[in-house]
């Protein structure tokens, strides 16, 4: 019965699969060819927000990314990524003044004061990574660079009436205030005074510094006090060179309350303390009020909860985002009255991810991408590609600190939302990594996503046409293909690979987007290169292909043929690898007879096809024969090697065993070369080599390894037999055997199902009906390629799969 006719068969509970040669070379092309699983860059160590560094210490900065390829780690100086901006220029190495190190470190050594260099030491940086997936850049980078002076701190000496409360403060000169803090006061000689959220005394050192006294008296205008500072960078610690006092005012005439400012913005990091002071200079004594805005007639314990209000200075223990807002403080005495307005601006630091972090889309598909963000404020929001912002993007920002949702909606790529990033009809060139950047008055972060492409079959975007030639001149054949993953570019010449030859050259690259171009140049071109040449496209995803002739002027030429492997009961195609132009014909003949001289040969555009090939037949030498005018003729001989598969008979277990029983089955190859390789498996596990015996004591190690139970034993007496026994069988014996045979033609199986009495079926057992054919078609893209020699459409070796139970 011909294989997969769908009719039914004597033959009780088995199952049958051939696999050939050519699937086996098939799976070793695919495994060389398959690539590895590549991943876009992302940060492992990004570089903070803010570097500062004195010229005597310098300073160095660290980034470091993963990826596969392992990205490479470059710097950028300038530019900007808020709106269109651009990532700046790269950053080299100057001698004595900047380095990059081959970790991918920045460095600032040590430098001179006279040797400071704005340009350098007093910019914007930026990291990046960047491997063959796409480019991720860091946050903004702010280096600053200052020149170590000796400074003095300065204790102003406030006034102030009898009763009034006065704020000290430490001056510290301009050139060193971002980088000194206020640590603590000194009452002269010895009683010290450290910062709090509160005050709980006459005394009160705010978190910023300032000391307040309350309700001063003649006695705090003979005290002197000091301040000490603390220098971070230098880490140096400065006491105020002169003693500050409180200047106490005569109270001659009633003062109206004078604040020392009436608006002020504070910005303060969430959960961290905030004490504002409302002092005003008034006499008598001013009365102190504060309410939040919207919130007039509260009383100062109206919001007791969130702030309290103490000698009129407002404090909250933790800040909150909901305590952001405008606050009144009124100060008031008999004389009028004075509001100081506080705009108070809380912020968290802020995280950036975008999700999914990693996405695979088909070409033509959609895709989305959500920008999470914890911390706030967010000021700024701008999506980039590969490390640029998107251009043309619909809604984005425009840089100026706020962002733009809209634009034109049929816009391919575009903003849902601030935070939401749309692109539809995916093409190649959408793949890579996005970041979703965001920015604030105080911070700045970056969260990135990759976008990968689904697999795309091998499409040729250019093919070369057929040529006719006079000898001499050079020609370029071009083939270019698109696809993903990239496929690779093969060419061949009459189903040959091209043959060596000094004129030839093959050359092939990848553009930007993942195509790849391939050429054939052929130099002095002579009667002998003609042919018909074809390029390949392949990978993972499929094939394509395309020939076409290239003719050159002059006398027939037959190149040189390898051997042919056939297999038995297959197709057999042997192309005429025949040059010269023009040719008349082309003879095949075997043993000096013409072909074809029976039914099961054709010869058809120089090609000889024999279908169901036998090995006593059909091997042996073929030879083709090109004929031009002029009786000019060239001719070339193959020889055809016909490789027989294995056959089994066909094997079964008893269908009425018991538990206890014993049990024994032959694989049996009737034909088929030598030599013959057997293997046993049970649901796909592995039983064991020849001669291998599974103990009953050794059973449930073997099934933790095998998942094959004890007492089965396998034998392989002679050539072209082995035999699997089972001693006791037990439950869980039962399940699908298969013996499995290989030789150089194919690998064929033959599966039997063994089933115990009290066990209907085995766990994990694929079921099989008894008497049903279930024909499997070996489709040319599951059968693999033909063999060298072979046209399009043969799949030489081949045997189709099926399945008889």
């Amino acid at each position: 019965m011909a294989a997969g006719t769908g009719e039914h068969t004597g033959l009780s509970s088995q199952s049958r699969e051939i696999r050939t040669t050519d699937e086996r070379n098939w799976s070793t092309r695919q495994a060389r060819g398959a690539t590895y699983d590549s991943q876009g860059p992302t940060f492992t160590l990004e570089p903070s927000a803010r570097v500062d560094l004195t010229n005597e210490g310098g300073a160095g900065v660290e980034c470091s990314g993963r990826g596969n390829p392992a990205p490479r780690v470059e710097w950028r100086q300038g530019g900007g990524l808020g709106g269109q901006g651009e990532p700046g220029a790269a950053v080299r190495t100057v001698p004595g003044v900047r380095h990059l190190l081959d970790n991918g470190s920045l460095v600032f050594p040590p430098f001179q004061a006279a040797a400071f260099r704005q340009d350098i030491h007093w910019g914007v940086y930026r990291c990046v990574l960047s491997n063959s997936v796409g480019v991720v850049v860091s946050r903004d980078v702010a280096v600053r660079a200052v020149v170590n002076q000796h400074y003095e701190p300065e204790v102003q000496s406030p006034g102030g009436f009898h009763g009034n409360n006065v704020l000290i403060r430490c001056s510290v000169p301009p050139f060193v205030r971002e980088h000194v803090t206020v640590t603590s006061w000194l009452q002269e000689p010895s009683f010290n005074i450290y910062p709090s959220a509160e005050s709980h005394g006459k005394y009160h050192m705010l978190p910023t510094g300032e000391l307040l006294v309350l309700n001063i008296t003649e006695q705090d205008a003979r005290h002197s006090f000091r301040c000490r500072t603390h220098h971070r960078l230098t880490q140096r610690n400065v006491p105020s060179a002169n003693a500050g006092r409180i200047q106490l005012t005569d109270a001659r005439r009633p003062v109206a309350p004078i604040l020392h400012e009436t608006t002020s913005t504070l910005p303060a990091r969430l959960e961290e303390a905030v004490v504002v002071p409302c002092v005003a200079h008034a006499n008598p004594p001013p009365v102190y009020r504060w309410w939040r805005q919207g919130q007039e007639n509260s009383v100062d314990a109206g919001a007791a909860e969130r702030f309290t209000v103490r000698d009129g200075t407002l404090s909250f223990a933790s800040v909150r985002e909901s305590d952001a807002g405008t606050y009144y403080c009124n100060a008031s005495n008999s004389e009028g009255s004075e509001v100081l307005e506080l705009t108070l601006q809380v912020w968290a630091p802020l995280a950036v991810h975008v999700l999914p972090p990693r996405q695979t889309v088909d070409v033509g598909k959609s895709a989305d991408l959500t920008c999470q963000v914890a911390g706030f404020p967010r000021q700024q929001v701008t999506w980039l590609k590969d490390g640029r912002p998107i251009r043309g993007l619909a809604g984005q920002d425009d840089g100026g600190g706020g962002v733009g949702v809209g634009g034109d909606p049929g816009a391919r790529i575009r903003l849902l939302a601030a935070d939401r990033l749309h692109i539809a009809a995916v093409t190649k060139e959408d793949r890579g990594m996005y970041q979703c950047l965001v920015r604030n008055d105080h911070d700045m972060a970056q969260g990135a996503a990759e976008l990968r492409l689904g697999d795309a079959a091998p499409t040729l975007q250019y093919k070369f046409i057929e040529q006719t030639m006079q000898p001499g001149p050079s020609v370029s054949l071009k083939c270019s293909a698109s696809g993903n993953p990239t496929p690779h570019m093969s060419w061949k010449l009459d189903g040959f690979p091209l043959p060596p030859n000094d004129r030839v050259m093959i050359g092939q690259y990848v553009t930007l987007y993942g195509d790849v171009v391939s050429h054939v140049n052929i130099s002095n071109v002579k009667a002998e290169d003609g042919g018909e040449y074809e390029c390949e496209a392949e990978s993972r995803a499929g094939l394509a292909k395309h020939q076409a002739r290239l003719n050159i002027y002059g006398p027939p030429f037959v190149r040189a043929m390898p051997d042919i492997i056939a297999v038995a009961g297959k197709a057999l195609h042997i192309k005429c690898p025949v040059a010269g132009y023009p040719i008349e014909s082309v003879v095949w003949e075997k043993d000096g007879v013409v072909l074809p001289n029976i039914m099961r040969q054709r010869v058809a555009a120089n090609t000889l096809t024999i279908e169901n090939v036998q090995h006593a037949s059909d091997q042996g030498a073929y030879t083709c024969t090109a004929r031009a005018k002029h009786a000019h003729a060239a001719k070339r001989t193959v020889t055809v090697k016909v490789l027989v598969p294995p056959k089994i008979t066909p094997i079964t277990f008893p269908r009425d065993l018991n538990v206890g029983d014993r049990t024994s089955v032959q694989c049996v190859v009737v034909s088929g070369d030598l030599p013959l390789s057997f293997a046993w498996l049970k649901d796909g596990h592995p039983v064991g080599g020849a001669g291998h015996h599974h103990h009953p004591a050794a059973g449930a190690a073997g099934a933790g390894a095998t998942a094959v139970p004890g007492d089965v034993s396998v034998r392989q007496n002679d050539d072209f037999s082995s035999a699997l026994s089972i001693g006791a069988v037990a439950l869980e014996h039962s399940g699908n055997y298969t013996c499995r045979v290989s030789n150089q033609a194919a690998v064929v199986s033959l599966t039997a199902l063994l089933q115990v009495n009290g066990n209907e079926r085995a766990p994990g057992a694929a079921p099989l009906s008894p008497y049903t054919l279930s024909p499997v078609a070996c489709a040319p893209e599951a059968c693999g390629p033909s063999q060298p020699g072979a046209q399009p459409g043969a799949r030489n070796g081949n045997i189709d799969s099926f399945i008889v139970p």
